[in-house]
Formats: C-alpha cells, sequence, structure tokens
C-alpha cells in the first residue's frame, strides 16, 4: 500500500514534512527572543532528533505497516530547561 506512494502523497509523510516545516518556522519567528544556548538545543533537537525522526518514516523503519495502520507517529520532544 504505502509502496506505490510517494512523500507528497502520503498522509504521514506529509504530516512529518510539515511538521518539522513548522518547527522551523516557529524557530525563525522567536528565535530573537531565544538565548544562545535555547537556540542552539533547538538547532540541535530540528538537526538530529527532529529529522531522523523525519527520514525514518522516508526509508519505511517507522511508521506504517503492511497492513497500513500507523503506529505512535509523534514527533520527538524537545524540552529547553532554564
Amino acid at each position: 500500500m504505502a509502496d506505490d506512494l510517494n512523500e507528497f502523497d502520503d498522509p504521514e509523510q506529509s504530516y512529518r514534512r510539515g511538521y518539522v516545516h513548522g518547527a522551523r518556522e516557529v524557530l525563525a519567528a522567536i528565535e530573537q527572543r531565544l538565548s544562545a544556548d535555547q537556540r542552539g538545543m533547538v538547532e540541535t533537537w530540528l538537526e538530529g532528533d527532529l529529522s531522523k525522526w523525519r527520514l525514518e518514516n522516508l526509508r519505511g523503519k517507522t511508521g506504517r505497516n503492511k497492513t497500513g495502520l500507523t503506529g505512535n507517529m509523534g514527533p520527538p520532544r524537545l524540552l529547553i530547561l532554564d
């Protein structure tokens, strides 16, 4: 089922792509209000955990199973502690 869908046709892949895009837009909107350390944490999360979460789905490692059902679709959490 998912084999014949591409990144733009598959709802889960579209969700993940949109989530990453939205996270980048939020960072751009608030980065002036964050400390350098906080910006660094967010950028590390974007380039690390969040990118890995998206790429694992593109590579078929997470997401839809053979029946087309999706397991845990939630993105990795970002925690910024002062």
